[in-house]
């Protein structure tokens, strides 16, 4: 699914969506990945097959205004202790991956820091 997106040319675009990858530009990932509006797409270490306190342990949370999550194809609702763990650090949302894209797009348009971590294929860790 083709996503709308900003036209500046400064801003991260995520381009395309579907329950096996996510297309930035012209690269395409098919894991797990964390991208920031300061940062570069960069591989999500998942443990399992839910968004774990080990994995969101693992992002730059501190450089960054909101944190949105994509927990796959369909929504995943966090443990408590993530919520706990996230809710005294950093504004977050939970969502799907397809609506956590496009919500970032909007948030890093507007020129908000913003971090997008996805997990793909419903939460599968073992893709394509």
């Amino acid at each position: 699914m083709k996503i709308a997106s900003q036209d500046n040319p400064d801003i991260v675009k995520i381009t395309q969506v579907s329950s096996f990858h996510i297309d930035i530009g012209e690269i395409q990932f098919a894991q797990p990945f964390f991208l920031g509006t300061t940062h570069p797409a960069t591989s999500w270490v998942i443990d399992s097959d839910k968004i774990t306190i080990n994995a969101i342990e693992r992002l730059p949370l501190e450089e960054y205004e909101l944190l949105l999550l994509g927990t796959g194809n369909k929504y995943i609702r966090l443990e408590n202790e993530c919520v706990n763990f996230l809710g005294s650090i950093i504004p977050f949302e939970v969502m799907t991956t397809i609506s956590a894209c496009r919500t970032f797009n909007i948030v890093a348009g507007e020129g908000r820091k913003v971090l997008l971590a996805v997990h793909l294929n419903g939460g599968s860790k073992i893709l394509g």
